[in-house]
């Protein structure tokens, strides 16, 4: 485990997620866990997107499920000037990212038969 002093430190820097479900967070990552973002990226994430898609992740991060949902980032953890991220903290990034990305698109397919459906009888064919 990071060391306390090390851990109380580097907490106010630590860009979080507003999800409370996050069961491990980055700052109770052991220290071999860290790895610099730039590295993690290429290591663990399939296509290698680009630094700077990497970095809006962890900055401003991505939609979420709903307009209303917080935006879904990418938790790091810096040192000094140099960001850190976990394979852990990847996974999770991914999995909700996927869960809202196809929450949203179930939602348009929905809003889309909605007006379709809407069409069809304002034109009398349904």
């Amino acid at each position: 485990m990071l060391s306390h002093a090390l851990s109380a430190q580097l907490r106010p820097l630590l860009i979080t997620n507003t999800w409370m479900e996050l069961t491990m967070t980055i700052a109770n990552a052991d220290t071999h866990d860290l790895i610099p973002l730039n590295r993690a990226v290429r290591q663990e994430v399939p296509g290698s997107p680009s630094v700077s898609t990497v970095w809006r992740w962890a900055t401003k991060g991505l939609l979420g499920e709903t307009d209303e949902s917080p935006r879904i980032k990418l938790e790091v953890l810096y040192s000094g000037s140099r960001p850190y991220t976990t394979k852990q903290a990847i996974r999770e990034f991914l999995e909700r990212a996927t869960t809202a990305r196809l929450a949203r698109i179930e939602r348009t397919q929905q809003q889309s038969a909605e007006v379709s459906d809407a069409e069809l009888d304002d034109a009398g064919l349904r």
